[in-house]
């Protein structure tokens, strides 16, 4: 069963996640993929999203996919039974997954039950419209990127909605937001969306 467990910033509501796990934390071998960070200076969320996942009790292999080949994935993915994807940029995340075959790997265990953490960037890709990553991402390193995301939810994720350093990007972007017929979640830090193969919710941490 597909499990997706879709964050703003995973560290905030880690300690709820396992609660949703059919095994313990200990249990687990995360594939903790960087990708998403190589285009930013800053990257505070993705230690405190680690250090996070190392003191709840995951065992945790940190790298990038970026340069890999599908042999060299597929090798390190074997004896992984959960992945967490990084924020950062999506659309560099997104566009590094398709040109390694990451992608096909992923989706493919997924649908097994691979167990998926997705934070920010990690999260948007498996909605249906990335191009509004555009709003958050003006800049693109993915000029290439042909694909929208993932469409497993037919969802547009927005992450640290309600963040003052992300107040004036929000602002900045609504005229493109608008009168888009999609689905869009703006997620707090505190909040995620859990889909479990048929349905999702969203969870609030208090």
């Amino acid at each position: 069963m597909e499990q997706l467990f879709l964050t703003s910033n995973a560290s905030k509501v880690l300690s709820d996640i396992v609660k949703h796990l059919p095994l313990k934390p200990s249990e687990y071998n995360f594939a903790f993929i960087n990708t998403a960070t190589e285009t930013r200076e800053e990257h505070t969320c993705v230690i405190n999203d680690k250090n996070k996942m190392v003191e709840l009790g995951f065992n945790v292999d940190e790298f990038s996919i970026t340069g890999m080949n599908l042999a060299e994935i597929k090798e390190k993915m074997k004896d992984k039974n959960g992945v967490f994807l990084c924020g950062g940029n999506p659309l560099h995340l997104l566009d590094q997954m398709i040109k390694t075959g990451f992608d096909k790997v992923l989706l493919d265990r997924i649908e097994k039950g691979l167990v998926c953490i997705g934070s920010s960037a990690g999260s948007m890709i498996f909605g249906n419209d990335l191009d509004l990553a555009n709003v958050l991402d003006a800049k693109s390193t993915a000029p290439d990127l042909k694909s929208n995301g993932f469409k497993i939810l037919d969802l547009v994720i927005f992450p640290h909605w309600g963040n003052d350093d992300m107040k004036d990007l929000y602002y900045n972007g609504f005229d493109a937001l608008y009168n888009r017929n999609s689905k869009l979640v703006f997620l707090r830090d505190n909040q995620y969306v859990y889909f479990n193969g048929d349905n999702y919710i969203i969870n609030q941490i208090s």
